[in-house]
């Protein structure tokens, strides 16, 4: 029998656990992907308030291990669990191991990466020792991964401790690294006098190293040193390429283009399905849609709409951040609710937007509703009671909301960017072919544009019930993605 291959995935969140955004969905369900491939895949995160507050059963593994830091050395301290989902080679609880590193200091507070306040301003700390303690868990453990899998810019030092940290076993040689970048935006960049953090040499605080434009660029380690390069749609792998959407690394990332690869995000239908989805008012199909009316009559409820099923419905979830558009959704809202259409928003990010939307909800009342917030099932029930998506993203890396919604047969309005335009075709009324309306330029009266076609098409419900099927028929599982990813891991163990 042929050797599973050894995965070890290093991730800042993981869902049901700890997660922000799509990081944490892809981050859960990768590993269930690759783990029904054959893969033998084990986890490690940092043990959050978030993750002690689920009071989920957690088995101790490692007691009380010194890990160098900075200058010196903190203790860290590692338990065991499993994520729910595909069972593993690996046997605990059925699911796929998960260690959780424990350091107080550092992860026994509320929120992720911030507060009310904003970023920790020790982040650069925080995720140097959790690179650290990774690399003192493998060795403790005397488990042995052919390749580590490290996520978003929380993980990138990694790659240059594999390379550059002195002392390391020599099987750290054999192990193939893989870095994916989920949004280039979000970079972690400290100031240069946070270089000893990092307990690298100081000659890699150079420009053709770490340093970026006199700070400290800890995705770029990621960048420069891994093995191969990974961001999660095909179309993203060549705009962060370019200046416009490089975000002063498309230098880096030209150099390194030959090892970059867009491997698109899948959707985990085990949770975002309408047939079995427990968190939707009624479950329906593409073939009985009878149910999706009873999910958009609850909707409206939950958000104190008037009742009219017959009125169509535009629902968005999203970070209330400048990258999802929202100032183009602002400049548009007037216009778009003096259409006879519905508006329900769910999300926070900045607070200029909170007070803007707060602010227009109250003006439209009755046409508009907002929630400033997470909410995972309020999530669900968008998804299945709206009748479009809208996303009007100046740059998305992938999207994980259009995927969901065309499966829910809620027809995204997207615009043309990064994995949006990867995921949706858009709709021609003349063929009647297509998933959904996509829009080109960044500007209220394009996305004002794609919402009248829509609406016209809404009219026309024989057309808007094939398009539904349509979109509900697209697969996008993380089978395929799985595969690529696996394709990868095995190319690069092999040079």
């Amino acid at each position: 029998m042929e050797q599973q291959l050894k995965i070890l995935f290093v991730t800042p969140e993981v869902t049901p656990f700890a997660r922000t955004g799509g990081l944490g969905d892809v981050a859960s369900a990768l590993p269930k992907a690759l783990a029904a491939l054959g893969c033998e895949v084990r986890m490690v995160m940092p043990l959050y308030q978030a993750v002690r507050e689920r009071a989920m059963p957690l088995t101790p593994v490692l007691a009380a291990v010194q890990v160098p830091h900075g200058v010196g050395t903190r203790t860290m301290r590692v338990w065991q669990g499993g994520l729910p989902g595909s069972p593993s080679p690996v046997e605990m609880a059925g699911s796929i191991p998960v260690y959780f590193i424990e350091q107080e200091d550092f992860f026994a507070r509320p929120g992720l990466y911030g507060n009310g306040a904003g970023d920790y301003p020790d982040n650069a700390e925080r995720y140097a020792f959790f690179c650290r303690a990774v690399l003192a868990l493998i060795t403790s453990l005397d488990w042995w991964p052919e390749v580590l899998h490290c996520h978003d810019w929380q993980t990138a030092l990694l790659a240059a401790y594999k390379r550059f940290l002195p002392g390391l076993d020599p099987r750290w040689d054999a192990i193939s690294l893989i870095y994916t970048i989920h949004n280039l935006a979000y970079q972690g960049i400290f100031p240069a006098w946070m270089m000893p953090v990092t307990g690298l040499p100081q000659t890699l605080f150079r420009p053709d190293g770490i340093e970026f434009y006199g700070a400290l660029n800890l995705m770029k380690a990621g960048l420069l040193y891994a093995d191969a390069l990974t961001t999660v749609s095909p179309s993203y792998a060549e705009e962060i390429c370019t200046p416009e959407f490089g975000v002063g690394l498309e230098g880096v990332l030209g150099s390194r283009r030959s090892a970059l690869h867009g491997i698109l995000n899948g959707a985990d239908y085990a949770v975002w399905n309408p047939e079995t989805d427990t968190a939707i008012a009624a479950s329906y199909t593409a073939s009985a849609l009878q149910g999706k009316a009873a999910c958009k009559a609850a909707l409206l409820r939950a958000y104190d709409l008037p009742e009219e099923v017959e009125t169509p419905l535009i629902g968005m979830i999203s970070r209330l951040v400048d990258q999802k558009g929202v100032d183009i959704l602002a400049a548009a809202l007037d216009r778009l609710l003096a259409m006879d259409v519905r508006l329900v928003i769910l999300g926070a990010g900045d607070p200029q937007y909170h007070d803007l939307l707060a602010s227009q909800a109250t003006a439209h009342h009755g046409r508009m509703g907002v929630r400033l917030e997470f909410n995972d099932a309020l999530a669900h029930q968008i998804e299945a009671g709206s009748d479009c998506f809208l996303m009007p993203s100046r740059y998305e890396p992938c999207g994980l909301n259009q995927i969901y919604s065309m499966r829910y047969g809620t027809i995204p309005i997207v615009r043309a960017t990064g994995g949006l335009r990867d995921t949706v075709i858009p709709y021609g009324a003349e063929t009647g072919e297509g998933t959904g309306f996509v829009f080109q330029e960044p500007t209220a009266e394009a996305l004002l544009h794609a919402v009248q076609v829509a609406l016209s098409t809404y009219a026309h419900r024989m057309a808007w019930q094939s398009l539904m099927r349509q979109a509900m028929a697209q697969d996008f599982s993380w089978a395929q993605s799985a595969k690529q990813y696996l394709d990868l891991y095995q190319r690069s163990l092999g040079g």
